[in-house]
């Protein structure tokens, strides 16, 4: 389900960022797996290992967000029902993005 308010943040282009919810529990459980294993003092580099995988999955899940979300600025940016000053908005949005995520 895509909210009004999630539409207005995507320049009027509805985006639904519910398909990462699963991905976020897996990763979830990941981090309850990682605390399980410094309680049972597991080896360092097994612990580790987890905690790299745990970051590799959060930055699939960032990079299919930015993903959508940077396909529903341009779709809007490009959009001619948005003002010059909507579409500049965005293009400065897009750039924000760009820099964070770099």
């Amino acid at each position: 389900m895509v909210s009004v308010k999630n539409k207005k943040q995507h320049g009027g282009v509805a985006v639904d960022h519910s398909k990462q919810l699963p991905r976020l529990r897996r990763v979830e459980g990941q981090v309850r797996g990682l605390q399980k294993m410094i309680e049972g003092e597991r080896n360092c580099l097994d612990i580790a290992h987890q905690i790299t995988a745990v970051v590799a999955a959060l930055r699939r899940v960032q990079g299919d967000m930015l993903r959508d979300h940077l396909a529903a600025i341009a779709e809007a940016a490009t959009s001619t029902r948005l003002s010059e000053a909507e579409r500049l908005k965005l293009a400065e949005e897009i750039g924000a993005l760009l820099t964070r995520a770099g």
